[in-house]
């Protein structure tokens, strides 16, 4: 059972937005929003986005490997959706589930399909798979948070909450 904060329950959400990219964070945002979408009777649209890699990292990029990186890094993401959809539709059969996949910047992208989609919330982790770029550009969290005008759950994992 997942428990979230009182203040949501007081509003009705018809659509909800989550974001994915396989990290374990994304997955508990994943629970979350499932969990909501479920007490809501609310569609769930899952968002996947393959960022591509950072003009600051492209010179030290072999130009003949960066397609094959590229294909690689869409096929993980798609294959991440495909899963963590069917996944969730095996747990939660009765969730009406949209799984989109876009490639590009992941905070754009989630801003667009959250107005796109006319979602009321949209649920992210707080910690993803971007390392080091995170560091130098700031995290997707953050940023989409900084640029919604609906409602944003940031759902943080057990294992970054410790002091």
């Amino acid at each position: 059972m997942v428990i979230y904060h009182a203040a949501l329950l007081i509003t009705m959400f018809n659509k909800i937005l989550v974001a994915v990219d396989g990290s374990d964070a994304s997955l508990h945002a994943l629970e979350v929003a499932a969990q909501i979408a479920d007490d809501n009777n609310a569609e769930l649209t899952i968002l996947a986005v393959a960022p591509y890699p950072p003009a600051t990292i492209i010179p030290n990029i072999m130009p003949t490997y960066l397609p094959r990186y590229q294909d690689d890094l869409r096929t993980s993401y798609e294959k991440i959706l495909q899963e963590t959809n069917q996944k969730l539709r095996e747990k939660h059969p009765q969730l009406k589930t949209v799984p989109i996949f876009l490639e590009g910047n992941p905070a754009r992208h989630i801003v667009e399909a959250s107005q796109a989609r006319e979602v009321d919330l949209i649920v992210i982790g707080n910690r993803g798979t971007g390392g080091i770029i995170n560091w130098m550009l700031g995290s997707v969290s953050q940023q989409v948070v900084n640029s919604c005008t609906v409602p944003v759950l940031v759902v943080k994992h057990q294992d970054y909450c410790q002091v």
